[in-house]
């Protein structure tokens, strides 16, 4: 029967799925901070909201949808007064408002950059994620040290 001591490294397969669950928690602890980013596409020019227009995506919605309509000269240096297609609950303007247009040339389309802000409760949430992900990480970091550190000098005879 193999013995086994108090002080016995943690197996490989263990620090693994610990490390795994770390980068898990940290990639969805910041999820939303990705997608933000990787929708901020287009090249940025001032704008100024013209109109604004708000609507319920679906008739049971409890919420509005904000669509602003801004001008803008595009980096051609024409003029335009152009609507978002997508509307967010996040457009919090008035009329007259100065804003940074997202202009896609390819799509003839606007958005309009926000700063990224969460919730207080989500942000909780994500800070617990990170939290959770950052322990795991550190952990996997601690017991692959102590496995390392376990290891004893084969002697040759």
């Amino acid at each position: 029967m193999p013995k086994h001591s108090k002080s016995s490294p943690m197996p490989w397969g263990l620090i693994g799925v610990l490390f795994l669950i770390g980068v898990a928690f940290l990639f969805f602890g910041n999820i939303d901070r990705l997608i933000w980013a990787a929708t901020r596409d287009g090249i940025h020019v001032p704008g100024r909201v013209v109109e604004m227009h708000s609507r319920r995506t679906q008739p049971t919605d409890t919420y509005l949808t904000f669509l602003p309509r801004v001008e803008f000269t595009d980096p051609g240096g024409q003029e335009r007064v152009m609507s978002v297609k997508r509307g967010s609950v996040h457009y919090d303007f008035r009329k007259g408002d100065r804003v940074t247009v997202l202009w896609r040339p390819k799509t003839q389309s606007i958005a309009i950059d926000i700063p990224f802000q969460r919730h207080w409760g989500t942000s909780i949430i994500m800070w617990v994620f990170m939290l959770i992900g950052g322990a795991g990480l550190l952990a996997s970091l601690w017991f692959t040290i102590g496995r390392w550190r376990a290891r004893r000098p084969s002697r040759s005879s």
